[in-house]
C-alpha cells in the first residue's frame, strides 16, 4: 500500500520543527551555562581554556543560527535556501564529530562510559543525523 506525499510531508514538517526548537535550545544552554550541557562535555573532552570556550561558543552560534534557519525555510525566502543547507551540513558534521566521535566513542574507548548506555547515547545522536539528513533532503 503506498502512503501519499501529505502524509510523508506533515511527518517531515513535525520533524523538522522538533530539530529547530532542539537546536536552538542547545545552542541557547550554552549561553545560560548549563552545568551539564552535552556541547560543553563533548568539546572539554578535547580542548581546556580558551580554545573550549571559543569552540563551544562558535558551535552553539551555528546551532542557534541552523535553527531559526530551519523555521524561516516554513516561509519559503529563496534567499535562505541554500544558507540553510550549508547550516545543516555544518551542523550535521558537527554533529558527527563532536557528540558521536568526542562524546560517545572516545570516553567508550577510555573506558568511562558502560556499553549499554553507550549504545543509547549513540542512537539517539544517529537519529539526530539522520533527521537532519531526511530535513536536508527537502522530501
Amino acid at each position: 500500500m503506498a502512503k501519499g506525499k501529505g502524509m510523508t510531508s506533515m511527518w517531515k514538517t513535525i520533524l523538522q520543527i522538533a530539530m529547530a526548537v532542539l537546536l536552538i535550545i542547545g545552542g541557547l544552554s550554552v549561553f545560560m551555562k548549563a552545568p551539564d550541557d552535552p556541547l560543553i562535555k563533548a568539546v572539554g573532552s578535547i580542548f581546556n581554556g580558551q580554545v573550549k570556550t571559543i569552540v563551544v561558543y562558535a558551535l552553539a552560534v551555528i546551532e542557534i543560527i541552523c535553527g531559526v534557519l530551519l523555521i524561516l525555510d516554513f516561509f519559503n525566502i529563496k534567499a535562505l535556501d541554500k544558507l540553510d543547507d550549508i547550516f545543516l551540513l555544518i551542523i550535521m558534521i558537527c554533529w558527527i564529530v563532536v557528540f558521536i566521535v568526542l562524546g560517545d566513542i572516545i570516553p567508550l574507548v577510555k573506558g568511562q562510559v558502560k556499553f549499554l548506555p553507550f549504545l543509547v547515547q549513540l542512537a539517539k545522536d544517529a537519529i539526530m543525523v539522520a533527521a537532519m539528513g531526511i530535513i536536508k533532503a527537502k522530501i
